[in-house]
């Protein structure tokens, strides 16, 4: 399978992150969060003029295609002013899980943050969501804190905190 990556540039070309999160998000959440908290976060996180705005301010949209299809998406920005990166958002298909895809896409991440400078890379992943924890720490990602952050409407996003030096 040949993997390559797209950076989105306009704020048309973001409307493929929405689609292939519209298939992930319910997927991957749906024995972690109710769907009334999946519905919120998409509409907080994925709705176009926030990723227009997100674009417009230094985030950058990876699209990782697999043989050429989108399979999934990468979004990154610097994090504060000690030379940290955040990785918000690292999503493959279900499809396209266990045949390497996923480790390539953390791969380009990490170095696509050392390209720009950046001397750690920092993401935040769901208590519950073990497959991920697993894969981040099989790549080098190492937890640092827990942390509850409330995100209105009553939802809470309960994650770990994981950064891994580059």
């Amino acid at each position: 399978m040949e993997i390559t990556f797209e950076e989105l540039r306009t704020p048309e070309e973001l409307a493929r992150v929405r689609n292939i999160a519209d298939v992930i998000w319910p997927e991957t959440f749906k024995d972690i969060l109710s769907p009334e908290q999946i519905r919120y976060m998409m509409q907080m996180m994925y709705a176009l003029d926030v990723m227009e705005n997100e674009l417009a301010s230094g985030y950058h949209f990876a699209i990782v295609l697999a043989d050429g299809r989108d399979a999934g998406y990468l979004v990154y920005s610097a994090y504060g002013d000690d030379g940290t990166a955040k990785l918000h958002k690292v999503y493959l298909l279900k499809e396209f899980h266990h045949q390497g895809v996923g480790q390539k896409m953390l791969e380009y991440a990490c170095s696509r943050c050392r390209e720009l400078g950046f001397s750690s890379v920092l993401l935040a992943v769901n208590k519950q969501n073990l497959p991920a924890q697993k894969a981040y720490l099989r790549h080098g990602f190492v937890m640092e804190k827990a942390v509850k952050c409330d995100i209105g409407h009553g939802f809470f996003m309960d994650d770990y905190l994981m950064r891994k030096v580059l």
